[in-house]
């Protein structure tokens, strides 16, 4: 289908639609804007005219030319480097492009942003102090505006500024009625943006909203526009076409048609909206903390008996086949992807292609690890990735596409047998992809070494806490007081008071960032070793033994060497495993009196010590009758903390009036009633209390009566016929008084 611009009627007609803070940042702004695509001079000094293909040259030269590759520096460390020297024009601009890449940003600090200005300006011989409007600009305090970029556009300053160094270079080399159409069209200023060179498409996309704002969403990651429209585009009777000029046009057409239906201004993750294209709620209620992903790890062929390495890794690209399905963004689900493979209509599942085909689009991520492979014996090479997936039409084979930094191109002997597979997550296993890297020249390459999440960590704090885990504050400070004071502490209580989903919020909070790099969790379970825990022999493929550490000879290992943050372990059912067994001589070293002492390892002529930064939290359940009593020289170790149903705090109290549902109301305090009874029961106890976490969907969940009756049928009645297994009427008595509740 032929892709239309909506005209610029339609534009101005839906700025009511479009929120008054997302667009002030972008108008804000206005006046340098201006100056990039006119007369060129510098907003912060409007003597000095730096917006040129010159100084645009100058800054693409250090920066590009001279990548700096290492992880020695991080990319502001790097930019020191390549910014020395620079000239007054060049540097003025680098700080100026700076903050374009940086005001967009939801989360960010005013000072983080304003800090990173002048530390560019600092490269200036004379001093230059940041002037309004600019001082203003980057007083913007965090998450009033803005956008919450894909998670690898905070490290990518190394392929932003070359981006808008080329833009700047081809902007200047237009004639003036290319730039005035340019200027009065959003549709020819992208198309210029477009044409000045390799697509950016997060960069780009924050600077088209910048200049455009009544036309583009202030959503940088082309991959969420893309889920965006897969979700809505029903509305609109399905995309227009591929590329990114067809994307944009069809969420303005998306937007005309929500506009019908509302009369607030609204942006695609509003309650009502995000609903309606993404299968994830996006209530509070079923926070799963957002954490920044992981660095993922992939084995890829490209092309059989990878046929096109010479062009990708000359070019810089991976790419995917299955050409027939046209732009692979199109497909909203696997499904699709299915159907459109099985042209015959057989019904074949074509499982490995569709899951590769998925996973080229979706799954994969800028800053992901690829490794090339010939066959199952030899790869031949590793790069990183630093795009988003993307079409491209004039391609003759290979469309579907993504820029890698390909660091490695050779020849080296696969460590085994390779899969078949052309795409295959193997972040999973991680001793399989330390030897790979190893491989590759990072011998010190080690499990602890594959978890780092380089991207600008989310805050986390105590209001956070109190706002999603339903305990009060006193209780949230003796959590804090302990943990602090004993190092390790033990979450004890029934099931269903969110022992588990107050463990890792508790160790952020104390942490203020969400930073998984920073806390590992494990399961203890009946068969659970010191070997599995610490460190111990495991079978090779080559038929012997070798000496393989535990996570948590690992994680005391990385926290070792970060000794200014806290660390967290957190132990889940920690009461099943025999903890003699499991901790050994560790069960000395975990005391906090006898942090940093050392004793000499079981397996290992080495003395190890538990740093004094890392802080154990186990959960206990304490309604599980198969459990032994926890071990005595454990207690004494730990603090315990008595986990209790939540359904009186502050919290929990405001998310039952967001639901509004006076059902849910009488169905909580019948609940709370049981919990009496469970509590006097002397076969039962404290102990086996009902949990809030019962109760703790959505409020969009909880406003529906089908929703109540399958918690009383499917969960709770249950739950009583195991308590009182042998008290039939008992169970029955409160089964119909929760059931009366709902009715």
């Amino acid at each position: 289908m032929d892709s239309v611009s909506p005209d610029q009627n339609t534009i101005d007609s839906l700025l009511w639609s479009r929120p008054a803070a997302d667009m002030a940042i972008a108008t804000g702004i206005k006046p340098l804007i201006d100056q990039m695509l006119g007369d060129g001079y510098s907003v912060m000094d409007p003597s000095t005219l730096i917006w040129t293909p010159e100084a645009a040259e100058e800054i693409r030269a250090r920066v590009e030319d001279n990548p700096i590759i290492g992880t020695e520096d991080n990319q502001w460390e790097k930019l020191d480097q390549q910014l020395a020297g620079a000239s007054r024009e060049a540097i003025l601009l680098a700080a100026e492009m700076v903050f374009l890449r940086g005001h967009g940003l939801k989360a960010s600090l005013p000072e983080s942003r304003r800090a990173n200005v002048e530390r560019v300006l600092s490269y200036l011989e004379e001093p230059l102090t940041i002037p309004e409007p600019m001082s203003s600009w980057l007083a913007r305090p965090a998450n009033t505006a803005g956008f919450n970029p894909g998670p690898w556009y905070n490290q990518r300053l190394w392929l932003h500024m070359p981006w808008l160094c080329h833009f700047v270079q081809h902007w200047a080399s237009l004639d003036g009625v290319q730039k005035d159409a340019a200027r009065h069209d959003s549709w020819e200023l992208q198309r210029v943006m477009l044409a000045s060179g390799r697509d950016r498409s997060d960069m780009r996309n924050t600077l088209q909203f910048f200049a455009r704002p009544d036309t583009f969403e202030p959503i940088s990651s082309a991959t969420m526009k893309q889920k965006i429209r897969a979700g809505l585009g029903p509305l609109i009777g399905g995309s227009t076409g591929s590329g990114p000029a067809a994307l944009d046009r069809d969420l303005l057409s998306i937007r005309a048609a929500l506009s019908q239906d509302r009369t607030e201004p609204f942006h695609f993750w509003d309650d009502g909206v995000h609903e309606l294209w993404d299968e994830k709620p996006s209530s509070a209620g079923t926070d799963e903390l957002n954490e920044p992903r992981r660095r993922h790890y992939w084995l890829y062929s490209p092309g059989a008996q990878a046929s096109e390495w010479g062009e990708f890794s000359r070019e810089g690209i991976m790419g995917i086949d299955w050409d027939s399905l046209g732009d692979i963004a199109d497909y909203p689900d696997r499904e699709s992807i299915r159907t459109a493979l099985d042209i015959e209509g057989t019904g074949a599942s074509n499982n490995n292609a569709v899951l590769a085909v998925w996973q080229f689009q979706n799954k994969i991520a800028e800053g992901d690890i690829v490794y090339a492979k010939r066959g199952r014996r030899e790869l031949v090479g590793r790069g990183e990735v630093i795009s988003e997936a993307s079409y491209d039409p004039e391609r003759a084979s290979f469309r579907n596409v993504r820029s890698v930094r390909w660091t490695h191109d050779g020849s080296w002997q696969h460590p085994g047998d390779a899969a078949t597979k052309t795409l295959t997550d193997i972040t999973a296993h991680r001793d399989y992809v330390a030897k790979l890297e190893a491989l590759f020249g990072d011998k010190e390459a080690d499990e602890t070494a594959l978890i780092d999440t380089p991207v600008e960590l989310p805050p986390y704090d105590r209001t956070a806490f109190l706002d999603q885990v339903y305990v009060d504050e006193a209780h949230y400070d003796r959590l804090c007081s302990v943990l602090a004071r004993k190092k390790n502490i033990i979450l004890a209580g029934p099931p269903g008071v969110g022992k588990t989903y107050t463990a890792k919020r508790l160790a952020y909070s104390i942490m203020g960032v969400k930073d998984p790099s920073r806390v590992q969790t494990v399961q203890f379970h009946q068969s659970y070793s010191y070997e599995d825990f610490m460190m111990g022999y495991r079978p090779t493929e080559a038929g012997g033994f070798s000496l393989t550490e535990g996570p948590f000879y690992q994680f005391c290992e990385q926290a070792r060497d970060d000794s200014d943050r806290t660390y967290f372990f957190i132990i889940d059912e920690i009461n099943r495993g025999n903890i003699s067994k499991i901790f050994g001589e560790l069960l000395m070293l975990i005391e906090a009196d006898k942090r940093g002492q050392q004793l000499r390892l079981l397996y290992k002529n080495e003395s190890f010590s538990v740093p004094a930064n890392v802080h154990i939290i186990g959960m206990m359940n304490t309604a599980d009758r198969s459990l032994a009593v926890l071990d005595y020289a454990l207690r004494r170790r730990f603090g315990f903390i008595q986990m209790s149903p939540g359904f009186k705090s502050e919290g929990f109290t405001r998310w039952m009036a967001e639901a509004g549902n006076p059902k849910l109301k009488e169905l909580v305090g019948t609940i709370r009633d049981l919990n009496k009874e469970i509590a006097s029961d002397p076969g039962l106890g404290a102990g086996f209390a009902i949990g809030h976490s019962y109760l703790s969907g959505t409020a969009e969940d909880a406003r529906h009566d089908s929703w109540l009756f399958s918690v009383v049928e499917d969960e709770l009645v249950p739950l009583l016929q195991e308590y009182w297994f042998d008290e039939a009427g008992k169970v029955e008595d409160w089964a119909e008084k929760l059931r009366a509740a709902i009715a």
